[in-house]
C-alpha cells in the first residue's frame, strides 16, 4: 500500500507540474499582451487622427480627443490647438468627456501593468482578479469614450472642415486610424479581462505536503487502477485482502493439526 500511495502521489505531482507550467505560460502571454495594450491605448489617446478631412471637405484638417488641427492659409503645415491638461482648450464638452474616459482607460491599464509586480508578493489568482477588474473598467471607459466622441461633431471648427457636420453626423470627413484603433482595443480589453478571470479561476493550488484521509483514499484507488492497467493484474481491493487472510488462516490451522499428529 505504501508503494501504491507513493506511486499515485508521484503521478499526481507530474500532472500538477504540467498544469502549472501551462498556466504560467498562458499567464506570461497575458501579461505581454496587457503591456502591449497599454502602449496602444496611450497611442490612441494622444494621436489627433480620430477623424479628418476627405476629398469632399472644405479644407484640410483633422481632430483627436483633445487636439484640433487645421491647415494654415497659404502654408503646407497644420496648426494644432488643445491641451488635455487645460480642459478649456478642448473644443466642446463631448470631446472633453471622451478625452477623460479614454485617458482614464489608459491610466487603468498602466496601473494594471504596475500590478504585475504583485506576482512577487501575492497569490497569482488574487493578482489576476485585480487586473481583470481593472481591465473591465478600462474597457467600459473605452466604450463610453468612443460613444460620446461623435456627439461633438457639431462644433463650429468641425463644421467648417467637415461641411456642416452635426451631432453623430461626420459630414464630409472620414474616420481615421486612431478611432479605429480605439474601437479594436475595446474587444482586446474584453478578451484580456476574460482571460484574466479564467486563469484566476483555474489557477492550480500547490499540493500539500501531507494528504488528508480522503485524498489518500482517492489516490489509493487511482494507483490501484493505474497499476492494474499497466501490469495486467486485477486491482487490489478489500475482498482480495480478506480472501488472502482467510487462506492464511486455513494454512495456519492445517500446519497446526499436522504438528499435533
Amino acid at each position: 500500500m505504501d508503494r501504491e500511495i507513493e506511486y499515485s502521489t508521484e503521478v499526481t505531482k507530474i500532472y500538477h507540474t504540467n498544469y502549472v507550467r501551462n498556466s504560467r505560460a498562458v499567464a506570461v502571454l497575458w501579461a505581454i499582451f496587457t503591456i502591449c495594450f497599454a502602449i496602444l491605448n496611450i497611442v490612441a489617446f494622444i494621436q489627433p487622427q480620430w477623424i479628418g478631412d476627405t476629398g469632399e471637405s472644405n479644407k484640410a484638417g483633422f481632430f483627436g480627443l483633445y487636439q484640433a488641427c487645421e491647415e494654415n492659409t497659404g502654408a503646407n503645415d497644420f496648426e494644432c490647438t488643445g491641451d488635455f491638461i487645460q480642459f478649456d482648450t478642448i473644443l466642446n464638452g463631448s470631446f472633453r468627456a471622451a478625452a477623460f474616459f479614454v485617458g482614464a482607460s489608459a491610466l487603468l491599464f498602466l496601473i494594471c501593468c504596475l500590478c504585475l509586480i504583485l506576482f512577487l508578493f501575492l497569490n497569482t489568482a488574487t493578482v489576476l482578479r485585480i487586473c481583470g477588474w481593472l481591465q473591465v473598467i478600462g474597457a467600459l471607459f473605452l466604450i463610453l469614450g468612443c460613444i460620446v466622441y461623435p456627439n461633438g461633431f457639431d462644433s463650429r471648427l468641425v463644421q467648417d472642415i467637415c461641411s456642416n457636420s452635426g451631432s453623430y453626423d461626420i459630414g464630409t470627413c472620414g474616420i481615421r486610424w486612431a478611432y479605429i484603433l480605439a474601437i479594436v482595443l475595446i474587444f482586446d480589453a474584453v478578451i484580456l479581462a476574460t482571460l484574466a478571470f479564467v486563469l484566476a479561476a483555474k489557477q492550480a493550488k500547490l499540493l500539500p505536503e501531507v494528504y488528508g484521509k480522503k485524498e489518500k483514499s482517492e489516490l489509493n484507488g487511482f494507483a490501484s487502477d493505474t497499476l492494474s492497467k499497466r501490469s495486467g493484474f486485477p486491482p487490489l481491493s478489500e475482498d482480495r485482502y480478506s480472501e488472502y487472510s482467510h487462506r492464511s488462516e486455513k494454512s495456519k490451522r492445517s500446519n497446526h493439526s499436522s504438528r499435533i499428529v
